[in-house]
């Protein structure tokens, strides 16, 4: 049982529906419902919202659509399935891969205690929600797998605080690379964190953080790069920022609502 399970299934005893507060650097917030979880977020990791629109699988305007009709009564994710904007498998999976990817990212850079708090009536929901909730003993189980594989990153440099940087080796390699391969590679510039190219390219951390380690067990990034000299030019504003999630209509009133944008 990973520390997180633990601090899971001590939530559950409290109460089996409600948001468990996660403290931690940056820590978190896991949705449960009849003890199983049904969103997690944190600033860690991209959730669903972030890799539906940042990894170009859903439109802005797409998005900005199905929020405005689906928002007020919490079913932004079936308006965009039913105006075909992406498939009730894909979002399902999407979904899916966002929880197992907070919960493991929470992990990653240390979770403390938890707070079991009840919903009421007037309080939001994250947009997409995992339906009916993922039981917390499988949660704790991938968490715990993933961890004992982000430990062995540890000895070649990969960690979330590590700032890739492709090699010049890459350039040279004769096998072409494949997108999310090439997309990393793109990114590691030796000033972002994995956490930092997760956001901007709309995909999981452990995913990124996966791509990283083979990709410097082969030699096509290095993870302590020199530091940037002082006349290099700075990174663009777009790079390490947050991605900023399309403009929520202010007006509506939700009964369940939105992943924080600066998540």
């Amino acid at each position: 049982m990973s520390p997180l399970g633990s601090i899971l299934r001590n939530g559950r005893q409290a109460a089996s529906s409600g948001r468990l507060k996660v403290e931690g650097s940056p820590g978190g917030q896991v949705y449960l419902r009849f003890g199983r979880v049904i969103a997690a977020t944190t600033p860690a990791s991209p959730g669903p919202e972030s890799l539906l629109l940042r990894s170009g699988r859903v439109s802005e305007d797409d998005w900005n659509v199905a929020f405005s009709a689906g928002a007020p009564t919490g079913r932004v994710g079936p308006e965009l399935v039913d105006r075909g904007s992406v498939g009730s498998a894909g979002l399902e999976v999407v979904c899916l891969m966002a929880t197992f990817d907070a919960l493991f990212a929470m992990a990653l850079f240390g979770a403390g205690a938890g707070t079991m708090e009840p919903l009421g009536p007037g309080d939001l929901l994250p947009n997409l929600l995992v339906q009916p909730g993922i039981p917390i003993e499988r949660l704790d189980r991938e968490t715990a797998r993933r961890l004992e594989i982000a430990a062995g990153w540890q000895e070649i440099g990969v960690t979330p605080q590590c700032r890739p940087a492709a090699a010049r080796a890459a350039a040279e390699s004769p096998i072409r690379p494949d997108a999310l391969r090439q997309s990393v590679l793109a990114k590691a510039n030796g000033r972002r964190t994995p956490r930092d190219i997760a956001f901007t390219l709309g995909q999981g951390l452990f995913v990124v953080m996966q791509e990283i380690a083979d990709m410097a067990r082969e030699g096509l990034v290095v993870t302590d790069p020199p530091p940037p000299s002082e006349d290099e030019p700075t990174l663009d504003d777009d790079s390490l920022r947050l991605p900023l999630l399309p403009r929520h209509n202010a007006t509506a009133s939700r009964p369940r609502g939105g992943e924080d944008p600066q998540e």
